[in-house]
C-alpha cells in the first residue's frame, strides 16, 4: 500500500480522537473511578453541578434520569469505535460535536454569582466573580480537549472516511456500488 505523507497527519487526528472517545466511554462503562467519583461514573452530580449557562436548566432536569449516564459512555464509545475504524467517519463527528459540544457547554460558568446570605438578621450579598481563563467563563478555558476534539471532528467531516488511508470506508469507497450511490458515499 501506497502511503502518502500528506495523510499521516488525518490518520493522527483520526487514531487520537477515536482512541480518546472510545477510552472515555470504555472507562465509564466499566465503572472504574473515573474522574475522582468513587462508586463509579454518573453524570448526575456534573448536570447538576456544572455550568452551562442558558443551558443549565435542561442539564438539571435531565440529571436524575437513568438514561442519561448509559448515553453518555455508549456514545462516546460507538463514535470511537466508528472514528478508530473509519467507517461513517461523518456520521460519527457529527455525533461528535453533538456530545462534546454539551461538556463543553457544561464546562462554562457564568462569569458572577450573587449569593445572599442571612447573617445576625440581615441579608449579605456576595458576588463570586468566575471569568475562567482570558475571563470568557470556561473554567478549564474555551481552549481544552472537548473544544479540540470538535476541531477534529470538523476536520475528519470536511476530508470524509472514504479519503482517510487505513480506514474501512476507503476500502469501500473503491467499490463500483459505492460509486455509484451517492448517499453511500455521504454515509461512508
Amino acid at each position: 500500500m501506497n502511503v502518502n505523507m500528506n495523510q499521516i497527519p488525518m490518520l493522527l487526528v483520526r487514531l487520537f480522537a477515536g482512541f480518546t472517545m472510545f477510552f472515555a466511554g470504555f472507562e465509564k462503562a466499566i465503572n472504574q473511578y473515573w474522574g475522582g467519583h468513587t462508586v463509579g461514573f454518573s453524570a448526575k452530580a456534573s448536570l447538576i453541578n456544572g455550568g452551562g449557562g442558558i443551558l443549565h436548566g435542561w442539564f438539571v432536569s435531565i440529571a436524575p434520569s437513568n438514561w442519561v449516564s448509559p448515553l453518555v459512555y455508549t456514545g462516546e464509545i460507538l463514535i470511537g469505535i466508528a472514528i478508530l475504524i473509519g467507517l461513517s467517519v461523518r456520521l460519527a463527528v457529527i455525533f461528535g460535536v453533538i456530545e462534546n459540544g454539551l461538556f463543553w457547554a457544561n464546562a462554562y460558568m457564568p462569569l458572577s454569582t450573587v449569593t445572599n446570605t442571612v447573617v445576625n438578621g440581615q441579608i449579605v450579598a456576595t458576588r463570586s466573580i468566575n471569568t475562567g481563563v482570558f475571563g470568557l467563563g470556561w473554567s478549564s478555558g474555551p481552549l481544552e480537549l472537548n473544544a479540540a476534539l470538535i476541531m477534529m471532528y470538523i476536520c475528519l467531516f470536511i476530508v470524509g472516511g472514504t479519503a482517510l488511508k487505513f480506514s474501512i470506508s476507503g476500502y469501500l469507497n473503491k467499490y463500483d456500488f459505492v460509486k455509484k450511490n451517492k448517499i453511500l458515499q455521504l454515509l461512508l
